[in-house]
């Protein structure tokens, strides 16, 4: 009984080094390359629709500013998505800078 306490024992010291030293390896969310997150998947660039959320209503985000809106939210015009009709009102003026140059 006392050789199997024992291994117990070693058995629980072994598995908190093997998890102290594996926590101490891991990158935080924010530091990860290419956008990936902690469960692996890749972040959605601006523009780029996101998976949908609990709610089942597909995530957006703003061409000119990045922000993630819900579709039933979002501004949409000229093949873009905006966060609002401000954000449309720029993309505009400044299309239209560039198209007079």
């Amino acid at each position: 009984m006392g050789k199997l306490a024992l291994w117990a024992l070693v058995a629980v010291v072994v598995m908190l080094l093997l998890r102290t030293i594996g926590v101490g390896k891991r990158r935080p969310r924010d530091e990860r390359a290419d956008g990936e997150s902690a469960g692996g998947a890749k972040q959605p660039q601006a523009g780029e629709p996101e998976p949908r959320g609990d709610a089942g209503e597909l995530i957006l985000g703003c061409a000119v500013c990045g922000t993630h809106v819900p579709s039933s939210d979002a501004v949409f015009a000229r093949g873009k998505v905006f966060c609002g009709p401000e954000h449309r009102d720029q993309d505009e003026r400044r299309a239209g800078a560039k198209a007079s140059k």
